[in-house]
């Protein structure tokens, strides 16, 4: 738990990009993106910041998060997550390929033939690791 700290960056950015869209005159697309970078940055870091916290001082917290139990769970639900999402990609092209949206068409479908690839490299690297 020794690299605790760099999560406290996230509250610094998403106190910037907050201070930056109520400080300054911008378009709305770029305070709608600065929202979304307070939101993202603050929310990730809090939720990593109290994930170690209970990690170091709850042990039944501990015990949990690495319950072999736990992790079987986890590995299915990511599995099936990254099966559905693919599907979701696939679908969301097709409909983009319809109404003549052809960029976001094709970065989707390329998007979906690489992801079994990348999924297949990654298994290799931690069949390799573990």
């Amino acid at each position: 738990m020794k690299n605790n700290k760099i999560w406290y960056l996230g509250y610094v950015i998403g106190i910037f990009s907050l201070a930056v869209v109520f400080g300054f005159k911008l378009n709305e697309i770029l305070k709608i993106v600065l929202t979304f970078v307070f939101a993202i940055s603050v929310s990730i870091s809090h939720i990593k910041i109290m994930h170690n916290k209970m990690m170091e001082k709850d042990p039944n917290y501990r015990i949990s998060v690495n319950d072999e139990r736990s992790e079987k769970i986890r590995d299915k639900v990511n599995a099936m997550l990254a099966s559905t999402l693919m599907l979701l990609m696939g679908i969301i092209a097709v409909i983009c390929i319809s109404i003549k949206a052809y960029i976001p068409a094709v970065l989707l479908a390329v998007s979906v033939g690489c992801s079994p690839i990348i999924m297949y490299f990654i298994n290799r690297y931690y069949e390799k690791k573990y």
